[in-house]
């Protein structure tokens, strides 16, 4: 499902995303490599087998874990996702009674306690669903974010532009968004930016999607932003096939 905008808040300290409109659905293909087994930290005793150690329940094996993700990431059920994936039941084991009540903490407070990735699991992830669609996934390997915000960005894009067309027009094809204008966003990201697909403008030959500060202001979301929060705007040249960035002047002049 596509959003009318994405939501991005970055934390680099702690390799956090908060985001919504973010789609995940194309995970195998930009991470590469599917997690061996996952612990859930909220699923019912239905779900996978159980872990007397933990007390949670896990899924052990790529193809199982592939399978659960296929069936719950990016739907829209009333069930909200939360685990971690570890490397081996061996290592599973030992984790400590301090560290389980970490992981309780974890799926309880949607935050971590001390480092969110343990030596002992060897997680590359923490996932966390939230209400309202949000999510707040922890990366070992941050990069793997910029590469959903790409795919989404510019599936969005290909979508809102596509919407109007007539019948025997041809559909538009967008070349997807490069890694260096992903890394130009980058320093916005880390204030909580919102990019508004109600508020792009689709022009003949180019689409621009204004990119708002919206820090944590999470509730007025729907709403029509003012040029006052406009940080910049994302570009795409339908003729050049080509994506640009270009920041806003925050400067206001002189009065006087």
């Amino acid at each position: 499902m596509i959003s009318d905008y994405i939501y991005v808040h970055l934390d680099g300290v702690t390799n956090s995303v908060l985001s919504k409109g973010i789609t995940f659905k194309n995970y195998d293909e930009i991470i590469k490599k599917v997690p061996e087994n996952i612990l859930l930290l909220n699923a019912s005793k239905d779900i996978g087998e159980f872990d007397p150690h933990t007390g949670f329940q896990m899924i052990c094996g790529v193809e199982k874990v592939r399978d659960y993700l296929e069936d719950n990431i990016d739907k829209n059920t009333s069930r909200t996702l939360k685990w971690i994936d570890f490397e081996s039941v061996e290592l599973l084991r030992q984790v400590t009674p301090v560290e389980i009540s970490e992981l309780l903490y974890v799926a309880h407070a949607r935050t971590h306690l001390h480092s969110p990735f343990y030596y002992k699991l060897q997680n590359n992830y923490i996932y966390l669903s939230m209400t309202d669609n949000f999510k707040k996934i922890y990366f070992r390997y941050l990069e793997q974010f910029y590469g959903f915000l790409s795919d989404s960005l510019t599936k969005s894009l290909e979508i809102k532009c596509n919407e109007k067309k007539k019948f025997f027009q041809k559909e538009t094809k967008i070349e997807p968004i490069p890694d260096e204008v992903i890394k130009e966003l980058i320093p916005f990201l880390r204030e909580g930016v919102l990019f508004s697909f109600i508020q792009m403008q689709n022009q003949h030959d180019t689409c621009e999607i204004p990119v708002f500060l919206v820090e944590d202001r999470l509730r007025g979301m729907n709403q029509t932003f003012s040029k006052k929060d406009l940080l910049g705007t994302v570009r795409y040249d339908r003729n050049q096939r080509e994506w640009s960035f270009k920041e806003e002047d925050l400067l206001q002049p002189l009065e006087g």
